[in-house]
């Protein structure tokens, strides 16, 4: 359905939560710095008996899942299509002599990937990893793997648009041969790096839906955090140093490589289209100057960088040995390399930043996010899903107020303006079996406007016909991604935020997520009913 420029003046039919998502248009607020805690965690937690009740018992008294159970749906049907039909689902006792869940801790060295695509996802994995803040949350700490009380199940969390979901699967793996067919340890007795990958592949219905995908998904999935975009092309030098304090602070860095074949590239090493992570940014001193140097790995565990400041490659030979000890410089096959910033910028087309609070200030370290907010909602076809902005419908799609406090202390740090980072997240799953329309990406984005004082009640098309919306700092567009963000540095005052699909008439739901470091607050505008809690 195309847009055009006439005005529609027919009512908004506001939808139901009954025609929309059960939680429509609900606000969780998070004061003095603590993220939002989803008001049902506490029956998450409840309910855990809920979960492994679906876990059947077999012969040997181990649990069997009901809900991804060992046979070729969980597999996909796609991939069996295509060959994988000598499928034996074994358990790691089947497999190894003397299994473990986790040997001498989580590593990023762990990670090797199998007959699968989901590079994306065990980039970031194999980061998160090494932040045992954050992989406890993931894995926690009450599984029976190699205790006495081993049920043969396992227990992992995810962050699903607004909370953490428990997920519960068995820990029958597919093999072939007697060799794992997906993501494995490097150590043949280690299984976590398997097991995970098995729960987020039921949390996705199967393991061919996890083929392909966006790093900055994963990252919010396994952390709850933010993910921003950037384009290494547009980074200046100074950039290195930003990029440098974010890591140190914590920051996850992922990247895409470029396509070889639409660039005209010759690889030297680099795989096409394919997600590396970064685990080192470090100046070292080279020939009397500075070499800005950036360390990435392939989740392969193999195939490296064969460039300059690669593994042997000359540039090492004048740096200092002490130097190189400091970094573990060695020439081992490991997926894991180290190349020079300009080069970074040309091999990769892609890069997210992920923190779990914006960097308000520009000095690449994560700040603390004293508000944050969490809104969900959804567009409806017929009702409020009125498309982009061009579109003649737009003043349909669902209004909220945003109010920016007048915050003295906050004001004189940042000059006058409360700097805002708007997140949008539509509801979206990999499911392959639900590929239709319906359940595609779609491109989404959203708009703030600047108010005159407090809206009465949700604005119509003369208004949005004759004020513009303000822009973002990073001139965010719609896209298809899942999530999409902007930074605004706003007076205090009355916004209006307004967010959509590209096109109208596309049934989702969304949820926004704000953060600032000043108070602000959000409310619903019409017939959208909202609570607030603080």
């Amino acid at each position: 359905m195309g847009c055009s420029a006439s005005v529609d003046i027919s009512p908004i039919k506001w939808p139901t939560r009954q025609q929309c998502c059960s939680k429509m248009d609900e606000v969780e607020v998070s004061p003095a710095g603590k993220m939002a805690t989803p008001r049902n965690w506490t029956s998450l937690t409840q309910n855990i008996q809920v979960h492994k009740a679906r876990l059947m018992l077999e012969d040997m008294n181990l649990l069997v899942d009901a809900d991804f159970p060992p046979k070729d749906s969980s597999i996909g049907l796609k991939m069996m299509r295509n060959g994988h039909k000598r499928i034996v689902w074994r358990r790691p006792h089947e497999l190894s002599l003397h299994p473990v869940l986790v040997s001498d801790g989580t590593s990023r060295h762990d990670m090797r990937q199998g007959d699968l695509n989901d590079c994306w996802f065990l980039s970031t994995l194999s980061v998160i990893a090494e932040k045992p803040q954050l992989i406890s949350k993931v894995i926690p700490e009450d599984n029976s793997f190699g205790t006495p009380g081993y049920n043969g199940s396992f227990h992992c969390r995810f962050w699903q648009f607004g909370h953490w979901v428990d997920v519960y699967v068995d820990d029958l793996l597919p093999t072939v041969d007697g060799n794992l067919l997906f993501a494995r340890s490097s150590d043949p007795n280690e299984y976590w790096v398997s097991l995970v990958e098995k729960a987020y592949a039921k949390l996705n219905k199967s393991y061919a839906a996890l083929e392909y995908g966006f790093e900055a998904d994963a990252y919010t999935d396994l952390t709850g955090g933010l993910a921003e975009w950037y384009t290494p092309t547009d980074l200046r030098e100074n950039d290195f140093y930003l990029m440098r304090a974010a890591f140190q602070c914590g920051a996850v860095i992922g990247c895409l490589s470029l396509d070889l074949k639409s660039s005209n590239k010759e690889s030297k090493g680099m795989v096409s289209n394919h997600s590396y992570v970064v685990t080192a940014i470090e100046e070292v001193p080279y020939m009397d100057k500075a070499a800005k140097l950036i360390r990435l790995r392939n989740p392969w565990g193999e195939t490296e960088w064969q460039g300059e400041w690669s593994d042997g490659s000359d540039e090492w030979l004048k740096v200092p040995d002490v130097i190189k000890r400091e970094l573990d410089v060695t020439a081992r096959n490991d997926g894991e390399f180290w190349m020079s910033f300009n080069d970074f910028k040309r091999e990769f087309c892609n890069m997210i930043i992920c923190n779990m609070s914006p960097d308000f200030d520009h000095d690449g370290i994560s700040d603390k996010a004293e508000y944050q907010l969490q809104l969900k909602g959804c567009w409806l076809a017929g009702c409020n899903a009125g498309g982009w902005i061009e579109c003649h419908s737009f003043h349909k799609n669902p209004q909220y107020h945003l109010h920016v406090y007048n915050d003295v202390l906050v004001q004189r740090r940042y000059t006058g303006r409360l700097p805002v980072v708007v997140s949008l997240l539509q509801v979206y799953k990999r499911d392959i079996s639900r590929r239709h329309e319906e359940n595609d990406l779609q491109a989404i984005g959203f708009e703030i406007f600047q108010l005159p004082g407090v809206p009465i009640c949700a604005l119509g098309a003369d208004f949005f016909q004759a004020v513009d919306p303000l822009m973002p700092e990073n001139e965010e567009t719609y896209a298809k991604y899942r999530e999409t963000s902007g930074r605004f540095f706003l007076h205090p005052g009355d916004y209006l935020l307004v967010p959509s699909t590209h096109e109208p008439d596309k049934t989702r739901e969304f949820l926004f997520r704000l953060f600032s470091v000043g108070k602000i607050s959000c409310t619903c505008i019409g017939n959208q009913e909202a609570s607030v809690k603080s």
